[in-house]
């Protein structure tokens, strides 16, 4: 029996309803991609190229509620600013989108967005890189390929990805020349120190973090010889929030002197550094961001008297929520850390 037009479009529609969801949101993702990066990219020269996107997507983010800015290859950064996007479907699986900006290069040229779904209970992660306008038809047709293939393959990644993308368009229109989005204003996800923070010259003197410059020589930790060595700036950023940014300080004193017996004690002066919550510090046991860093933890200060790095250990951890910085500001070294009031932190 031949169906006539009624029944025929009919059994079209029942055929691809099952895809058109899937469809639906490939559809939005695509107006919405091309509308918010329509003159995204073009202050600069820098672009993605394919290789770059599987660079970005092949980097396994270890913690991605605490690796808010990664460096690899000394070329790839992905900047963090937000909280995840958290959704909660009636299946009962829990999703999760973190997006990040990609940077590339000793300029740290912005190159697009990358989005990393996850659906922590079964492990499952997917990452796709939103192109820059910078990039060429190759990078934007694979773009295209990938969404197509992972919304085959996981239920959901497409329409929460295209809830994301439309919530962070809405953010870049609606503050569209005023320097900073909607997200930012969610945490202290700046890695940064307030102003006046000494940082250690190579030759011998210090200055406050605001007026150190790029191409300025000053000391870092040697992590195998365990002595000082010269590095050079190589970045400088400055944040600002109107709303205030809140710091996080630490007390610190020398191990011997808390070790010391009664007859041999001579009282130390106590050193204290101050950084927003997640900015990582070199700790005895690593790599620590400074809201992970509790009393007892050991950290190492250079000691001019001594020329070399002693073992602080941490005494005290003080949240200044009565106290915000508007401004703060972060280096970045060719050795990966400097001195701030001596004693070793990282670059972000």
């Amino acid at each position: 029996m031949i169906p006539n037009n009624q029944n025929l479009n009919y059994f079209i529609f029942m055929k691809s309803k099952q895809n058109y969801a899937a469809r639906l949101c490939l559809l939005v993702i695509g107006f919405i991609t091309v509308a918010a990066f329509n003159s995204y990219g073009q202050n600069g020269p820098a672009s993605l190229t394919v290789e770059d996107y599987k660079k970005y997507t092949s980097f396994k983010i270890e913690s991605p509620e605490e690796d808010t800015y990664i460096k690899f290859e000394s070329t790839y950064i992905l900047d963090r600013e937000a909280k995840p996007y958290v959704f909660n479907y009636s299946d009962g699986v829990e999703r999760k989108i973190y997006v990040y900006k990609m940077l590339k290069g000793a300029n740290r040229d912005e190159v697009g967005t990358m989005a990393m779904y996850a659906a922590p209970k079964s492990g499952k992660t997917i990452k796709v890189c939103i192109p820059g306008a910078g990039a060429d038809k190759k990078v934007w047709d694979y773009y295209i390929d990938e969404l197509k293939l992972n919304g085959e393959q996981e239920k959901g990644f497409l329409s929460t990805l295209a809830f994301v993308l439309s919530r962070e368009y809405s953010h870049e229109h609606a503050n569209a020349g005023k320097g900073s989005t909607v997200a930012k204003e969610n945490d202290d996800y700046d890695f940064c120190f307030p102003g006046g923070a000494l940082v250690a010259l190579a030759d011998g003197t210090a200055k406050p973090i605001e007026q150190v410059k790029a191409g300025d020589k000053v000391v870092a930790f040697d992590v195998n010889s365990r002595g000082t060595r010269q590095t050079t700036v190589t970045g400088v950023q400055a944040h600002y929030k109107e709303e205030g940014i809140q710091i996080t300080k630490l007390v610190l004193l020398p191990t011997e002197e808390i070790f010391a017996s009664a007859d041999s004690w001579t009282p130390a002066t106590p050193i204290e550094i101050e950084s927003t919550g997640n900015h990582p510090i070199y700790t005895k046991d690593g790599k620590k961001e400074m809201r992970q860093i509790e009393a007892g933890d050991i950290l190492y200060h250079f000691d001019s008297s001594m020329r070399g790095f002693r073992e602080y250990r941490v005494v005290a951890k003080v949240l200044q929520e009565q106290q915000l910085i508007n401004q703060v500001y972060n280096l970045e070294t060719e050795a990966g850390n400097y001195l701030v009031n001596g004693t070793v932190v990282l670059d972000k």
